[in-house]
């Protein structure tokens, strides 16, 4: 199917109670169930709503993600995926990253005893030797903010592969309509503004301790 084509499916999607083709904007922030025992699938806004679940799997289609997750601002995405790590976790980081992105690997991650190497991802020989025994990930951005540093994301990818890493991408200045990071290799999630990630199975595969995602 046509890029084009996933936008138009995506984005006008019935609405169950109408029949609407716009996805109507649901304002309540509780929803009324059934019964004391019987939970229906929405009940606060905060952890669901049907209006962001149309837009979730929206653009996790037009990356061809399993999941799509959105947040009120990018860095909010951001910092969601980087606070998946624990204690004691070393992680990889392009060295060209946005100056949101560095901050919070600079002054909130440390706090939390979670440690950052800054790497030239375009140098594969320097992202193998900054591989250590709790590297857990290789952060990629790529076109980069602001220079447009670009990353060869399969090749990272792939060497994440090797050394059984998660791979992450930054995809901040495409669409999923000029690149697709999900299909460029062993990526296992992939954040863009405005404000979404998408992740493929390999991430919850990998780390199913720090999600309730199956």
């Amino acid at each position: 199917m046509h890029d084009w084509t996933k936008i138009i499916k995506a984005t006008t999607v019935q609405d169950p109670a109408t029949g609407a083709v716009n996805t109507p904007i649901q304002l309540s922030s509780t929803f009324n169930q059934a019964s004391f025992d019987e939970f229906g699938k929405f009940d606060y806004s905060r952890s669901g709503n049907p209006t962001r679940e149309v837009a979730e799997h929206a653009v996790a289609t037009l990356e061809d993600g399993q999941f799509g997750y959105l947040f009120s601002t990018g860095m909010a995405a951001i910092s969601s995926v980087l606070m998946t790590f624990s204690q004691g976790d070393h992680l990889i980081i392009s060295k060209y990253v946005y100056g949101g992105t560095f901050r919070i690997l600079e002054e909130v991650l440390p706090r939390f005893g979670i440690e950052h190497t800054f790497v030239d991802l375009s140098d594969l020989d320097a992202v193998a030797a900054a591989i250590q025994p709790n590297t857990k990930a290789i952060y990629i951005e790529t076109p980069s903010n602001p220079i447009l540093a670009v990353t060869d994301i399969a090749a990272v990818a792939d060497l994440a592969h090797q050394h059984h890493l998660i791979a992450i991408a930054d995809n901040t200045f495409m669409s999923p309509v000029l690149q697709k990071p999900l299909h460029l290799g062993s990526i296992s999630l992939s954040t863009r503004p405005p404000s979404f990630w998408r992740v493929t199975p390999t991430l919850w595969q990998e780390r199913p301790s720090r999600t309730t995602k199956n």
